[in-house]
């Protein structure tokens, strides 16, 4: 926890010094289930059996989503083929990918402080070959504490306001869940995108206010 408290300390600091969200990229990925349905429980008599049900052929099926954003929006996002796993080869695809999307949607950001792309510490992210990629695209690395969704805006915001979109609902294949997200994003205003970036601020304050602590949901008088 006193790793959370000195970064989130930190970068209070330097945002009201020197404001920087609006440069932030940041980026994740996470499995989107075909079928959305909360599994609910039986009411059995005394000594009764469970009923038995077929299985859901759709139970174990899933894919994996990638997304990048900032505060203006989507940057770039990728549904993974099958059998396709994200590496650094893959992850830094990507990177390619979306920062030419950055340099036509943002000049500005590329070409003069540059940008700040904010991730978690899994594996493909921190290799050598993606640290070689960030560094020869100009991109800093903000510090981010390991183990931190609640300060990571696309799990406590984007990928949040996603599952409520999901839930209860049954895709069939791949091609209903990339139609589900399309249909996600494009019902979304600048708005949400530069919210879930700012939100930081009060969230790394809070979290320097617990000294440090986890936390799921803020709340505010």
């Amino acid at each position: 926890m006193l790793r959370r408290y000195q970064i989130s300390l930190e970068l209070l600091l330097r945002n009201k010094n020197d404001p920087f969200l609006d440069r932030i990229v940041t980026c994740d990925e996470k499995w989107i289930l075909y079928d959305n349905r909360k599994r609910s429980s039986q009411w059995l008599d005394r000594d009764e059996p469970p009923k038995q049900f077929p299985k859901k052929k759709l139970h174990e099926k899933k894919t994996m989503l990638t997304v990048w954003w900032n505060s203006a929006g989507i940057l770039h996002y990728e549904f993974l083929k099958t059998g396709e796993t994200i590496d650094a080869d893959n992850y830094c695809r990507q990177l390619d990918k979306m920062h030419e999307n950055l340099a036509r949607a943002s000049p500005a950001v590329v070409n003069r402080k540059g940008p700040i792309l904010l991730h978690d510490n899994a594996r493909p992210h921190v290799s050598q070959k993606t640290s070689q990629k960030l560094s020869d695209l100009g991109y800093e690395i903000l510090p981010h504490p390991p183990y931190s969704p609640d300060l990571s805006p696309t799990d406590y915001h984007f990928f949040k306001h996603l599952d409520n979109l999901v839930k209860g609902r049954v895709f069939k294949n791949q091609t209903d869940a990339e139609n589900a997200f399309r249909e996600f994003i494009a019902s979304k205003t600048p708005d949400f995108y530069r919210k879930g970036i700012h939100d930081l601020v009060k969230r790394w304050q809070k979290c320097v206010d617990s000294n440090g602590a986890y936390f799921a949901q803020l709340s505010f008088v």
